[in-house]
């Protein structure tokens, strides 16, 4: 980014009208709300604002706002791809998609570790979005399990976003997605407190994993020495187990004691907390 920025008077016009106005994505149409000119032109000052570093390009013809803090060298700029991602997709027409998985864990504090991208859920597929050094990630869900989710405020944004039950069920079947068997415990082990058993319950048959019934009984029961688990939780999902052995980790090894009520191998030992 040049040391000195050098807006035209439109460039200055259009880029603070999108500050006041809380726009963080524009677009031609979009700029054309902001200033008084043709299609071309809206084009062509997109694109010269982007080249003078006022604009990050994210796609064709959508470009990102830089923070006036960052334009101006105090702050360096690294995209919040939460702050933007509902404008981003809305500006395609995007309207059915939810924050997911580790991603919705973090914004719950329910995540140990860091996702490397902003994982959204969506009915169908999409390529990802670099956003310099940040990058939204695109998971096809099966129309069947895309449900659960509600809108929130982050900041002065708002997204859709799984809600705390769907994102345990969604961690738990998707773990390669969430960090692994050890960091989707300890989601489910923080998200427990403010979950919903009913719904929990509800959501299971939509999420069609008979594997997921019998691990989230054997995480439970293993938590419930550590933390308070609903009691009716385990009792409901016991009457769920089939006769079918499951590993506990699908990538873990083939040797270990199966659980007689769980009906899981036991072929991982938890790090529980507490």
């Amino acid at each position: 980014m040049p040391d000195q920025i050098q807006l035209s008077h439109l460039e200055q016009t259009a880029y603070f009208a999108a500050l006041r106005q809380g726009i963080h994505v524009l677009d031609v149409e979009s700029v054309g709300g902001l200033v008084t000119v043709s299609r071309a032109h809206a084009m062509k000052l997109l694109a010269d604002m982007a080249r003078k570093g006022a604009l990050y390009r994210s796609g064709r013809g959508r470009y990102v706002v830089i923070p006036s803090d960052v334009l101006y060298g105090r702050q360096t700029f690294v995209a919040d791809p939460f702050q933007i991602v509902d404008e981003l997709l809305r500006r395609e027409g995007v309207t059915e998609y939810y924050v997911a998985y580790q991603s919705a864990a973090l914004v719950y504090g329910a995540a140990n570790q860091l996702p490397q991208a902003l994982l959204v859920a969506l009915p169908g597929q999409r390529r990802p979005i670099a956003l310099g050094r940040a990058e939204i990630l695109f998971v096809q869900v099966q129309r069947a399990k895309f449900f659960g989710s509600q809108e929130i405020r982050y900041h002065d944004a708002f997204f859709q976003i799984s809600d705390r039950e769907k994102t345990l069920l969604d961690c738990l079947d998707r773990f390669d997605l969430c960090g692994g068997m050890d960091e989707v415990v300890h989601t489910i082990s923080t998200l427990l407190p403010e979950t919903d058993p009913e719904r929990l319950l509800s959501y299971l048959p939509g999420i069609h994993n008979q594997a997921l019934v019998h691990r989230l009984g054997y995480i439970l029961e293993k938590l419930s020495t550590h933390q308070s688990v609903p009691e009716m939780l385990p009792a409901r999902l016991a009457d769920l187990v089939g006769p079918r052995i499951y590993p506990f980790d699908p990538h873990g090894p083939a040797t270990g004691p199966v659980h007689p009520r769980w009906r899981v191998r036991e072929n991982l030992a938890l790090a529980l907390e507490g």
